[in-house]
């Protein structure tokens, strides 16, 4: 209820909301100048080191890595089996077989139905979940810890001895296929997978979705789950990672309790690395959404992985560009333009490989205008220094950001997951902050005439062909290429 007010209240408070001030009280208009307000922003905070929890590291007999992060804050515990069967490992013509197989753990086991599992979950307040992405399949749990050990037993269960009934994989299966074909319905799913189709070769796991296509999807079958996890899942190819209020010998006890009997054995899967394709020149693929108002943009390239040493000065060049709403490319074409709702950047770290580009929607009239506004952007990093404020404000919002993530027991955990996966070493967030603070200028100049191809981008975009190809062809910024949504080359 909106009660109303008294009017000289009233008068005061409309004309503060119109920018004015209230008229002298003799009634005749007020000539005074009005205060100039001057925004200062406030300086940076010294960086302060970050103190890694205590962590313990031990094998089960089994062969099963264990991994034990103790963070007594709360009486709260999480756990994540994270197994070395992610996308990357799959057939492709059985495309996103390890994001359904990892999805349909949960939907019953030997012992327990899904609902039957769900409720027994609901009832102790445990969150559970289980996914898999490129490079990792994974079942997390979290629950406090006085039933954290009968949680983390549930969950064992769905990854040791999954029933995965015909049932459950067709309706799986086809929330899968619909999910895809949603996605591909946007502007913005036809441009994420064009752009990974177009920065891979065309055999690179990464070129796929790792989720599948409704084509690769249709043809999986529950014999390739059965085969899958079986040839996959087994302690010798998974970390069991604990974090929060667990002593190393209560880490001990819970791992043994929940996998100890887990004997299943699996060869350990060598890696397939994925290749970009070679780009000579700046490329621009063309994907059709007839009728469309906005075109999804994506303008990048080929990058580096986590364990290169470049990684965190890459990263850090990448928060100048667009890392946050006040970074360039926000900044130009949102804030300066008014051509979309948010523009940023976004380096995709995989293992062994990775994508580095420009992300944004744009209204279908200004499409070739972002274009060359994001290309001109992406150039200023090697062509011109970032000026040390502004490098530091990046790093500084980068390091100042990172307690926060860790805070949470799952928070901390997503950070050490990236670390087991990617094999970097579990000290790492330890320096994070202060190696961040001592980035000059010349390093960031450095990694960006030495990693970025300011001459040889690939640009995608989805939008209504119609209203954006002559536009975007007249920009001249390399030969124009008209793929469909499944990607093959048109003309």
């Amino acid at each position: 209820m909106i009660r109303p007010m008294k009017t000289a209240l009233a008068a005061t408070a409309l004309a503060a909301l119109a920018g004015c001030t209230p008229a002298a009280s003799g009634g005749g208009v007020d000539t005074r100048p009005e205060p100039r307000i001057v925004a200062q922003q406030p300086e940076l905070a010294p960086v302060q080191p970050y103190t890694l929890p205590p962590v313990d590291e031990f094998r089960l007999a089994n062969g099963l890595r264990v991994v034990a992060v103790r963070q007594s804050a709360v009486p709260l515990v999480t756990a994540r089996l994270i197994v070395d069967a992610g996308a990357e490992h799959e057939p492709a013509a059985r495309n996103g077989l390890a994001v359904l197989t990892a999805n349909l753990l949960p939907e019953g086991t030997a012992a327990l139905s899904g609902p039957e599992l769900a409720e027994r979950m609901e009832r102790l307040g445990a969150q559970f979940q289980t996914g898999a992405g490129q490079n990792l399949a994974f079942a997390a749990v979290t629950a406090l810890k006085p039933v954290f050990g009968e949680a983390l037993r549930l969950a064992a269960g769905t990854v040791i001895a999954p029933a995965f009934p015909e049932r459950e994989v067709e309706r799986v299966r086809q929330q899968a296929i619909t999910g895809h074909v949603q996605a591909q319905a946007t502007v913005e799913g036809l441009a994420g997978e064009t752009f990974a189709r177009a920065v891979f070769a065309a055999d690179a796991p990464y070129a796929r979705p790792a989720g599948g296509t409704a084509a690769s999807l249709q043809a999986i079958t529950r014999d390739d789950v059965v085969q899958w996890h079986r040839a996959m899942y087994a302690p010798g190819n998974a970390t069991l990672l604990l974090v929060g209020d667990l002593s190393a010998d209560e880490a001990r006890r819970l791992a043994e309790e929940a996998f100890g009997g887990w004997r299943a054995t699996a060869s350990r899967p060598s890696p397939r690395p994925s290749a970009a394709r070679p780009v000579a020149a700046t490329r621009v693929i063309l994907v059709d959404r007839p009728g469309s108002v906005q075109s999804a943009i994506r303008i990048g390239q080929a990058a580096i992985g986590p364990e290169d040493p470049d990684y965190l000065r890459l990263a850090a060049l990448t928060h100048v560009l667009g890392g946050a709403f006040n970074a360039r490319i926000n900044q130009n074409l949102r804030e300066r333009h008014g051509w979309t709702y948010g523009a940023f950047a976004n380096f995709v770290a995989l293992r062994g490989a990775g994508t580095l580009f420009i992300n944004s929607s744009v209204r279908t009239n200004a499409t070739d205008s972002a274009v060359a506004e994001s290309v001109r952007e992406f150039r200023r990093m090697v062509d011109e220094a970032v000026p040390a404020e502004e490098l530091a404000g990046a790093t500084g919002n980068m390091a100042g950001s990172f307690p926060a993530s860790v805070q949470t027991v799952q928070g901390l955990a997503q950070r050490m997951q990236n670390l087991l996966v990617w094999g970097l070493p579990l000290d790492f967030y330890a320096t994070y902050g202060p190696r961040l603070a001592a980035m000059t200028p010349a390093d960031i100049a450095g990694v960006g005439r030495g990693r970025l191809t300011p001459g040889a981008l690939t640009i995608v975009v989805a939008g209504d062909l119609a209203a954006i190809e002559a536009p975007i062809r007249a920009l001249n910024l390399g030969e124009v290429e008209v793929w469909s949504p499944s990607g093959e080359r048109i003309r």
